[in-house]
């Protein structure tokens, strides 16, 4: 017996920029931005072919108007980057050559 063990999906932002026209927001339950994107595409697959532009991003609130259809997107910051080893040696070295200049 096999269980299947996968994580949460996340909201995705797919947005489609057109040339000539305002462009299309699509919110996406999915577990990363390229499977949001893929989603997408599978779902409206004239957009791929037709949009100038295609961005991707993770989103932290979504509030929309079903009334007037318009939304509220707030992306969702991306984390900074670990450090490695190598480049936290390297700031350290510079600190302490620093400090020995003085």
């Amino acid at each position: 017996m096999y269980i299947d063990i996968s994580p949460a999906p996340d909201l995705y932002v797919v947005e489609f920029a057109f040339p000539r026209h305002l462009g299309i927001s699509i919110i996406i339950p999915a577990t990363c931005g390229l499977a949001a994107q893929l989603r997408a595409w599978t779902m409206f697959p004239e957009y791929k072919r037709t949009a100038s532009r295609i961005s991707v991003y993770p989103v932290e609130y979504v509030e929309i108007d079903w009334q007037t259809g318009r939304s509220i997107v707030m992306k969702q910051k991306t984390p900074p980057a670990i450090a490695t080893c190598e480049e936290l040696n390297t700031r350290n070295k510079k600190k302490s050559d620093k400090e020995d200049t003085q």
